[in-house]
């Protein structure tokens, strides 16, 4: 079911074997840009996930391509009742966000590597997914949602954000090769594609309307674009999905 590859594993397994990713070689680079530059969504990310208040005793909630875990200490320090879990395939990033995470004494956020178009949670097991800017590298984007509406509970939530400007969103991975070739490493070497396309919001709608969300609420600004989207009954919707 599921197909291709997430952020850092753009090519099948026998190629990835023979090449690196940018995000290990550059790890330090983009985190200092998903650190430092891009736009921090906490508030709107709470607002949207928790709409009647603080999240509930026992809530768990997921970040796939979380990078260096901005979101998932963050949600975890301000609301200790909950469980955070953030997923990327980048091991020296998820080493990042395990560090953070330790220096913050979190007992509530964990990390782990993993693929976000083949998730190893249950399903069922999650109350919130948060997504921030996968889809500008991940080549296969339904399977994506194909497993966050797997591992969503019955009316649990995903908050998703994608960059509409294509010259911004294009800095970190521009950022990544520039520094590459710096260092005299064959472009050949690396999986990464070398340029990056933002989703036209037509594309986004159909994208995010894919599964059989009860209710699928998208918004856009100057610089992003986002939805929200909320699971149904689970068993209704999964043998509709199927049945189609």
């Amino acid at each position: 079911m599921m197909k291709g590859s997430s952020r850092c594993k753009l090519s099948d397994e026998s190629a990835s074997q023979s090449s690196e990713s940018l995000f290990e070689r550059c790890h330090w680079l983009y985190a200092l840009c998903r650190e430092n530059f891009f736009r921090d969504h906490t508030r709107e990310i709470t607002s949207a996930l928790f709409p009647s208040g603080d999240p509930a005793d026992g809530t768990k909630i997921l970040e796939l391509g979380c990078g260096p875990g901005l979101y998932a200490c963050r949600f975890a320090k301000d609301f200790p009742q909950v469980t955070a879990t953030g997923i990327d395939l980048s091991k020296r990033l998820i080493r990042r966000a395990q560090t953070r995470a330790a220096n913050l004494q979190l007992q509530n956020c964990k990390f782990f590597e993993g693929d976000a178009q083949a998730l190893r949670e249950p399903s069922h097991s999650a109350d919130a997914v948060i997504v921030s800017r996968l889809f500008l590298i991940v080549p296969d984007k339904e399977a994506v949602l194909t497993e966050i509406f797997r591992v969503l509970r019955p009316g649990g939530r995903c908050f998703i954000a994608e960059p509409t400007s294509g010259f911004a969103s294009r800095l970190p991975l521009d950022a990544m090769w520039l520094f590459a070739r710096m260092t005299g490493t064959p472009w050949k070497k690396f999986h990464e594609p070398q340029n990056v396309e933002v989703m036209r919001p037509h594309d986004f709608v159909a994208l995010v309307q894919g599964p059989p969300w009860a209710s699928v609420d998208v918004l856009q600004d100057g610089w992003y674009q986002y939805a929200v989207c909320q699971k149904g009954d689970a068993q209704a919707n999964e043998q509709s999905w199927s049945a189609a």
